[in-house]
This record gives C-alpha cells, structure tokens and sequence, in this order.
C-alpha cells in the first residue's frame, strides 16, 4: 500500500512542475510514461478487461540447452532372466511342434505321391524304350532295304550272289557272306522258311526255273536234328524238306528255290560241302 501513495504522490509534484515551469515544457513532461515503468503506470491506470489480439509472430530458436551431466538418470531396471528363458524356450518348442507337422504332411503327400510317380516313371521309361527301338527298327530297315535285303525277326536278310550256273560250295558261301559283314541265313520255323522262299523267288534270274542256295544251320543224323550257331536244335520235322530229304549222310544245308511259274516240289535238303550251288542268303542282326 506504501508503494502505491508513494508512486501517486510522485507523480501528483511531476505534473505540478511540469505546470508551473515558465512555459516550457520540461524533458520529463515530453513523455511522462517514460520517466515511470510499466508496473508504475500500470497501478495508475483503471484496469479494463479487452478483447485479446492475435499472437503475435514466434521469435527464432533458442540455442539448445547443455545436456544434463551422467548420473543424472535412473537406475537401471531388473531382468527377469529365467522368465525370457522361459518364454524363448515356449516359443522354440511351438516352432518345433509346427515343423514336425508340417514334416509329418510332407511324408504323408511324399508316400501317396511316390507309387504314383514311380508308375509315370515306368509308363515313360517303357514308352522311351519302345520309341527308341521304333527308331532303330526304322533305321535298319531302311538299311537293310537300300542294300537290297529283307529285314525279318531283327535280321537283315541278303542274297548278294546268285547266279545261272552251280559256281559256289559251302565255303565260298561263308566267304561271300563274311564279305558283307554277315553269316549263313539260318531258318528256325515254317513261317521264317516261307518269308525267305518268297524273298528268294524276287532275286532268281529269269531265265532260271530253280535256284539252290546255302544255309547256315548243320543237320544231325543221330538225332534228327538241325543244329544252329547258338548250339540250338530243333526236331528237322519242324521245316518243310525235299521230298525223301534228309538224307543221313550229310551235313550241310541247301534250300530248293523255283521261280514263279515253273513246277515241282520245293523245300530244304542236305547235301555235301564241296558240291557247288547257285547262290547264298546271308543274315546279319540290326
């Protein structure tokens, strides 16, 4: 309250000075406010509540404040370590529990799938299988027909010789044969026998009626048998022969061709290596 009179009365001798002075104005009454500070004039003014202006524009950033010195902080906090244990240990475990079944699906699908597999496996390994041997069926027998020959039983028959006259043993047989990389054409059953008959009646001359030519396989008189290179033998009743053939003293065998047209029986004989024929039927397997 002192302060207060005090400061009135303060101002109630500036204004009686500023009066009184002899027409001049003193620096003082230039700016009263400026002799007196705002808290001064604030506690002489009346005091009338406003409407609040805008705000007004914000000043520049204040340098940063100086960080608080170590020890400043708090305690560090307590780890529950057996409860991290614990729940890593849970979450492993759960892990482990999803991929065991998980494996557990994979080999169910794996053993309903692999039968199945190994069944396509089969069906594709039997398909190539047989796709390569269409090939190569094809391909000798194309061989074989560019040589002139017959492919029967996976067997390139030829006659590369036959001739009008009886200019050929067994032996030259072999050696003509052996020429072309192949061996005396063996008969194993009838249906064989009348492939070849048929194949050889397309090579005889046409000036010929007959034609006899040599084969691989040996007769066996003590047996009744015929004898091939693979130590096979087969009852000799099971080929179609010459009439009162087989003879029991001889080895080698002969077929009796005859060309369309002409007549007479017709069938296989054996006969003696040196006596000469007219041609040969050579085998060689594709």
């Amino acid at each position: 309250m002192r302060s207060k009179s005090n400061s009135m009365l303060i101002l109630v001798l500036a204004l009686f000075w500023c009066v009184s002075s002899s027409g001049q104005q003193h620096l003082v009454c230039k700016n009263i406010e400026d002799v007196f500070t705002d808290d001064a004039l604030a506690e002489t003014r009346p005091r009338h509540r406003g409407i609040q202006g805008p705000p007004g524009k914000m000043g520049s950033k204040g340098e940063r404040g100086i960080r608080g010195l170590p020890g400043t902080q708090g305690s560090p906090g307590r780890v529950d370590y057996d409860r991290v244990d614990a729940v890593i240990e849970e979450k492993i475990t759960n892990s482990w529990s999803v991929m065991n079944s998980a494996i557990s699906e994979l080999k169910r699908n794996l053993s309903t799938l692999l039968p199945e597999w190994q069944e396509l496996k089969s069906m594709f390994t039997e398909m190539k299988r047989k796709h390569e041997e269409a090939a190569a069926a094809a391909a000798a027998e194309e061989d074989c027909r560019r040589r002139g020959g017959l492919l029967h039983s996976g067997h390139c028959f030829t006659i590369p010789s036959i001739s009008s006259q009886n200019d050929m043993n067994y032996e030259q047989a072999v050696a003509e044969c052996a020429k072309h990389g192949a061996l005396l054409a063996e008969i194993h059953d009838r249906v064989q026998q009348s492939t070849l008959y048929e194949f050889a009646v397309t090579k005889m001359p046409a000036r010929r009626s007959r034609v006899d030519v040599w084969l691989g396989m040996e007769y066996e008189h003590s047996t009744s048998t015929l004898r091939y290179r693979s130590d096979m033998e087969i009852h000799s009743n099971q080929l179609h022969w010459y009439p009162r053939y087989p003879l029991s003293s001889y080895k080698y065998m002969v077929m009796l061709v005859r060309n369309v047209g002409s007549s007479g029986d017709v069938g296989l004989y054996n006969q003696l290596k040196s006596i000469a024929r007219q041609g040969v039927i050579c085998e060689k397997e594709t």
